[in-house]
This record gives structure tokens, sequence and C-alpha cells, in this order.
């Protein structure tokens, strides 16, 4: 625990050493939700609700798609291919902590720092000014959580995947930009899964992605019953299961293979 909590304290502090890059990221974020929000307002304009959904929970739903979606870009993967092109891999493998471990800290304290200063202060300041609402119930906020925290899971196994090319490309930066599209797509960051044909958006409510941005969306929103939401909830932990059991055998074939650029 205690090395967990260094690595996330690292990760806070490298964190306020960019403090403007942080400032920029929320400002395109805030451009992001305002884009979808009068796209959305234009929609509404000849209707009361599409698919079950009001304006002002689609409202919230960009507020929180957009926010959840925004961590997609960068992640650990892009540290990977920069340690491997500098060959600071090698100094890494050697530490006394597993790399994957270091890995799993950095994530975890991203996600913090996310939730403290962008997640919580931007969502509570736009649902004020474009007139979104809050959690369905006290039990649903708490059920949304509970998925968030489960959705790290399944984006630090996706972006170890991602990352461990770098052993075998030397680069794994355009298969990271492909990485963040499919995920902002494939999770309902970009358009909500119910807008998919009936077919697609079944089979996309039980991918991995899913349980990054749609999942715990609408459970925010009250559009699961309990014994739904505890299902994809149960499903969420089965894919960060199946996810890691992956990353964790194709990590040790990497290990075999590693290739660091310049010696």
């Amino acid at each position: 625990m205690k090395k967990l909590c260094y690595l996330i304290k690292i990760t806070f502090q490298t964190k306020f050493a960019y403090i403007k890059a942080f400032w920029f990221n929320i400002f395109g974020t805030a451009v992001s939700i305002l884009i979808y929000y009068f796209l959305w307002k234009y929609v509404f304009q000849s209707r009361d609700e599409l698919h079950g959904f009001t304006a002002s929970q689609i409202t919230t739903y960009v507020i929180l798609s957009r926010l959840l979606s925004s961590q997609f870009s960068g992640g650990i993967n892009r540290e990977f291919a920069e340690w491997v092109q500098r060959g600071d891999i090698v100094v890494e493998l050697l530490r006394p902590v597993p790399l994957v471990f270091t890995l799993f800290g950095k994530r975890v304290g991203e996600f913090l720092f996310f939730f403290l200063f962008k997640g919580i202060p931007v969502t509570i300041l736009a649902s004020l000014i474009l007139g979104g609402i809050g959690p369905d119930s006290a039990a649903n906020l708490i059920l949304f959580f509970t998925s968030v925290l489960i959705s790290i899971g399944l984006m630090f196994w996706i972006e170890i995947m991602v990352g461990l090319v770098s052993f075998f490309t030397l680069s794994s930066y355009g298969l990271g930009y492909t990485k963040t599209a499919l995920m902002s797509i494939l999770s309902g960051g970009i358009v909500p899964l119910f807008l998919f044909p009936e077919g697609v958006a079944r089979v996309l409510d039980y991918m991995p992605f899913a349980g990054m941005v749609s999942v715990p969306v609408q459970i925010y929103l009250g559009k699961y019953t309990v014994t739904e939401a505890f299902s994809f909830l149960g499903l969420q932990i089965v894919w960060v299961t199946l996810l890691g059991t992956g990353a964790m055998t194709f990590y040790r074939f990497a290990m075999k293979k590693v290739v660091v650029q310049g010696g």
C-alpha cells in the first residue's frame, strides 16, 4: 500500500508540475461539452424526449460522457512507448517494483487527480450552467462511482496491451490514437449507444468499452433497474478479469522479445 501511495503522490506532483497543460485539458473538455450540448439542444427543439431520455438527461449524459471519455487520450500506453523509445524501459524493468504495478499506480494516480480536480468541479459547474440533473437516487450515485472505479481496470489493461506493442514496433503512437478513437466511439463517449442500430447497440452494451462510459452514466441516470445495474457491474468485473489475463499473458511473452531502440 505504501508503494501504491508513493506512486500516486509522484503522479500528483507530475501533474501539478504541468499545471498549464491541465488547464488546457479542462478548456478542451469544456469546449467539447458545449459543442455536444448545443447539438443536442437543436435535436430537442422538435421533441420532448428521445429513446426515453429527456433534454436534461441528455445534457447530463453529455457532461458525464465527455468527462469520462476525456481520460482515453494519452494514458499509460503513451508513457510505455516513450520508455521504449528512450531506452528507459531497461531501468524500469530493473526496479524492485514490478513494471505492471508501477503503471497501475500511475493510472490510479491519474484517475484520482482527474476525479478530484476535473471530474467533480466540471460536473457541478456544467450541470448548474447547462441544466444537468443529479443522480436518480443515492443508491444510483454509489453504483455509479462503483462502476467508474471498475472502469479504471478496463482502461488500464487495454492501455497495457497497447503499450506492449512498443516492444515489437518501437512505437505504438498510431495504435494509441486508434485506441482513443475506438474507445470513444464504442463506449458511448461520442454517440450514445442507443442511437446505434438495435442489434449493434445490444452487442456494444456487453462489450468492455460500454463499461467505461455508457454503463456508469446510465446507472447515474437511473436507466437500469437495480438487478440490471448489478448485472452490468458483474459484467465489468468479468471483462477486467479477462482483459487482465490476456494482458499478463501478452506481457510475459513481450518480456522475452524486448527490443530497445538504440541498443
